[in-house]
């Protein structure tokens, strides 16, 4: 590792909280997911091509996710403030980080959604199965590298989160 990196490093430990580490650890893996998928905006295009609910949604998935964004902001905020133990609902935080991801296009590695959860690992691990079986996520496996797996909303996930965000 290079001297710059190990004073990167070094300047976070000292001046940085945890979550605001996670944040950017979160953050770097997104990066590299979109990047693996050599990912671009405009190949983006509608998957629902009648008129339905999930078509309203989608069309609308840009001003819902700023809405998710917002209420993730809001609920990493009370971190600040009241103990982390107190506050868990990983569940919902990786369904919101997961509509977000949904609405720009990008994939999300399980890895990266286990992060954004902010849980340790095996219990973000045993939430992405309960969402899986409930039928709110599904995971794929990634195309060019064998050992990621993605996970993305189901049309149920999509359904369900989008509707709860045009009431907000």
């Amino acid at each position: 590792m290079s001297s710059s990196r190990q004073e990167i490093i070094d300047r976070l430990a000292t001046e940085w909280k945890p979550e605001a580490m996670r944040d950017l650890a979160a953050m770097l893996l997104r990066l590299a997911d979109s990047i693996d998928q050599n990912w671009q905006p405009s190949n983006v295009r509608s998957i629902y091509r009648w008129p339905s609910s999930l078509a309203r949604i989608e069309r609308n998935s840009v001003n819902l996710a700023m809405k998710a964004r917002v209420i993730s902001t809001q609920r990493a905020r009370r971190r600040d403030y009241v103990s982390t133990n107190l506050l868990g609902e990983p569940a919902w935080d990786m369904m919101l980080d997961l509509f977000v991801q949904y609405a720009g296009g990008a994939k999300v590695s399980t890895t990266s959604l286990c992060i954004a959860s902010q849980v340790p690992t095996s219990t973000a691990l045993r939430y992405i199965a309960l969402l899986e079986e409930t039928g709110y996520v599904q995971r794929s496996q990634s195309e060019t590298d064998k050992r990621v797996t993605f996970v993305s909303l189901t049309e149920l996930g999509v359904m369900s989160m989008g509707n709860y965000l045009e009431q907000y």
